[in-house]
Order: structure tokens, then sequence, then C-alpha cells
């Protein structure tokens, strides 16, 4: 075939095509409020499908940034929760000279330091209560939680073992107790025991993370026990670990896992009563908690989108049922089967089209302006908006082909006489 024939078929199909769009809107504009209704439901549903895409993946996010700002290549232990029982033992407690025996026996262990906590208040002569958690931990809590000394200096090992009423400042909490005002050497006060201010931390990234470490605050977890607890065991709360590298936390949970049923003397049936929480799991586990949370919110959109799919179809029966002397003319002056189905498919797409469009804005705004209200982390990424298209065009084949089938399957002579 010559190229002239091509380019002849082409501008043919063209016309046609551009025939079809403009019957079809013509279509749609005769009954407006018909066609608005119908379009609400795609509205509707493609709109969900963007938000809640939008909401989930910030939802993920928000969770990895919140992990992931808790430290760097971190293992947690804590006691068992809830309390097991095996053989009438049980569950043993965290004591702060397991982190000494944990460094000294796993040598892939960086950093490890007993970790005890406590929600208080805190102020000073000329401020009032703050809000704080304080975390009692070692001379090496900073370098297990990724902070950063803006002054001063972090708690060392002689306060630990001379249980120093000494106090670290996050940057939040120091500039709401002290304003403008040096906080190094300063006291502050924590229910009516008095600690000096000898170091502040750096601002902590905390974009995205359900907790603002900017309000906590570091103290000798000896002082914690023993001036806010009004303890004198060896209990912890739990042990903070860092290892030397990210592909080093499996092998050190096994080990670590090893050498605390050891010192729990438990036997090799008998159930572990602590429980190690690794950075790498923590995020796979908040991986998969997101996707099916995500998966869950898809699939309510998506019955909002069948729901508006069904009344396409509806309203399109309705029209070839009111286009049938139409569509008989048509037929009789010419039109094949094909051109039939085009024409109500092309209809359907208009519809769908207009309404996934306003769905997809809507989709867009709405969750951006809730955010700046609640708070929410939302992501809007390519992949969502070509998802919500790409369910545009299915929706319009699925649920417009049968009308058009319908109406490409009349008999032209018995869609003149039934009119």
């Amino acid at each position: 075939m010559v190229p002239g024939s091509f380019i002849t078929i082409f501008k043919v199909n063209l016309m046609n095509t551009i025939l079809l769009i403009k019957t079809a809107t013509k279509s749609l504009l005769h009954h407006k409020g018909r066609s608005l209704l119908t379009a609400l439901g795609i509205i509707i549903g493609i709109g969900s499908i963007v938000a809640l895409i939008a909401i989930g993946k910030g939802a993920e996010k928000k969770i990895q940034q919140s992990i992931l700002s808790s430290g760097t290549n971190f293992i947690y232990i804590s006691p068992g929760w809830p309390p097991e029982t095996s053989r009438g033992k049980c569950v043993k407690n965290i004591y702060a000279r397991h982190a000494d025996i944990l460094k000294k026996l796993c040598p892939t262990i960086q950093n490890a330091s007993p970790m005890v906590y406590h929600g208080s208040k805190i102020k000073n002569q000329n401020s009032s209560n703050v809000d704080t958690h304080i975390n009692g931990c070692n001379e090496s809590g900073m370098q297990i939680s990724n902070c950063k000394i803006h002054s001063g200096t972090f708690i060392q090992k002689h306060h630990v073992e001379k249980a120093s009423k000494v106090i670290v400042l996050c940057k939040e909490t120091a500039n709401s107790l002290f304003k403008k005002v040096d906080p190094i050497g300063q006291m502050v006060e924590i229910e009516k025991t008095v600690f000096k201010v000898i170091g502040v931390l750096d601002k902590i990234e905390t974009q995205g993370s359900f907790n603002d470490r900017n309000k906590e605050c570091y103290m000798p977890y000896t002082a914690v026990k023993k001036y806010l607890k009004l303890s004198f065991d060896d209990v912890v709360n739990g042990i903070f670990i860092s290892t030397k590298s990210a592909e080093l936390i499996p092998e050190t949970v096994r080990q670590i896992t090893k050498i605390m049923r050891m010192q729990h003397k438990l036997e090799e049936y008998d159930p572990t009563d602590f429980t190690i929480f690794d950075q790498q799991g923590m995020l796979k586990a908040a991986g998969k908690a997101s996707s099916t949370f995500s998966l869950f919110l898809l699939i309510v959109a998506l019955i909002a989108l069948l729901i508006g799919g069904i009344g396409v179809m509806n309203i399109m029966l309705v029209s070839v049922g009111e286009r049938t002397q139409e569509i008989g003319i048509r037929m009789a002056i010419g039109a094949n089967e094909k051109t039939i189905r085009m024409q109500f498919l092309f209809e359907a797409l208009a519809l769908c089209s207009i309404g996934g469009i306003i769905g997809l804005i809507l989709g867009v705004i709405i969750p951006i302006i809730a955010s700046k209200f609640t708070g929410w982390y939302v992501i809007i990424t390519p992949s969502s908006i070509f998802t919500a298209a790409l369910t545009i065009i299915l929706v319009a084949i699925i649920f417009g082909f049968y009308p058009a089938y319908k109406a490409s399957k009349l008999n032209p002579i018995d869609a003149l006489i039934e009119h």
C-alpha cells in the first residue's frame, strides 16, 4: 500500500473519531443534570483512590522516618510482654549489668546502654512546667540515639557511676525553659529534685515521625532510678544497642538471644521471656502493616468506584432505550455495528473522563488541605495519578461495553418501528 493511502485512512479515522467525540459530548450536554449525577459516583471513586493512596503512602513514610529517627543500626531488648510462664518460671527482668555482659560477649555490638524511662514535668525558676520525656541512659546513649551535642557535654561515665544529678536537654525543651539564656550550668527542677544542665543537643530532624524527640531529655539512668523512681535495684526498662553495621543486625540478634537465654537460665524448650526489636525488622513489619492498611483502603475506594461504574452502565442503557430511532436512522444510512459501538463507548469514556478529572483534582487537593489542619503526612506520586487515569479508561470500557453492544445489535427496521 502506498504512503498516500495510509494518510487517507488516517485522516478518515481521525475525522470519524472527532465526529464521535462531538456526538458523545452533545449527547451528554443534552442531559446535563443526569450526566453530572452519574459522574458523581466516578468522582467519589477516583478521588478516593488518589486520596487514600496518598494517605497510605504518607503513613508508611511517617512510620519509617519515626523508626529511623530513633537511632542508627539499633536493637532494643525489653522484658517479654505480655508476661509468659513456663514450668512455673516467671518472666525475668532486664538488668543494667546485661548491657555490659552483651557488649563483652558479642563482638558485633558497637555500643550498649541500659534504658530507664520516666515521663514528668520540668521547670526552672522563671518558667512554668514543661512536659518532657526523660531517657535514662549511660555515656553511650547519644551515639546509639544518633544525637549530636550543641553545647556543653553529654553524660559521662563518672556521672553514671555516681548517679550525678545532671541533665542534658533537647533543643525545644531548652528553648522553652531558658528562652535566650544559656542553659549550660543552669538548674532545673523535676519532681522537687534539682538537676544541673550540662548539655544541650542539636535539633533532631523529626519531620514525618510520630514522636517529637526535641521535647525529650537525657539523664544518667542511675539518677533516674534513684531520684525519680526511688528505686535502688539494678532493674531497667530495657537495653538499647547499636551494631557496627546494618548488615550485622541479624547475626547480633541471634547472639543476643543466645546470651540472654543463658542469663535467664532458660532451658531448650522454655519460651523466650524477653523481646528483641531491631531496626530492620521494625521497618519490614511497619511496611507490611502499612501495605495491608493501604490495600484495605484501596478496596473501599474500588467498591465506591464499582458503584459509580454501575451507575454509568445504568444511565447508558437508559440512553440506548431513549435513542432507538436515532440508532435505527444511523444504521439505515450506512452506520455499521462498530460505529454504533464506538459512539456509545465514547459517550461512556467522556462521562467517566469528566468525573475522573474532577475526582483526580479533588483527590490531590483534599488530602493536602487536610494535612495542614490534621498533621497528616501525604505523598502524591505519579504512579497513583497513572493508576487513577488507567482506572478511568477501564471503568468506561467495562461498564460501557454492554450498553454499546446492545445498541449495535439493534435491527434498524425494528428500531424505527419500535420508536
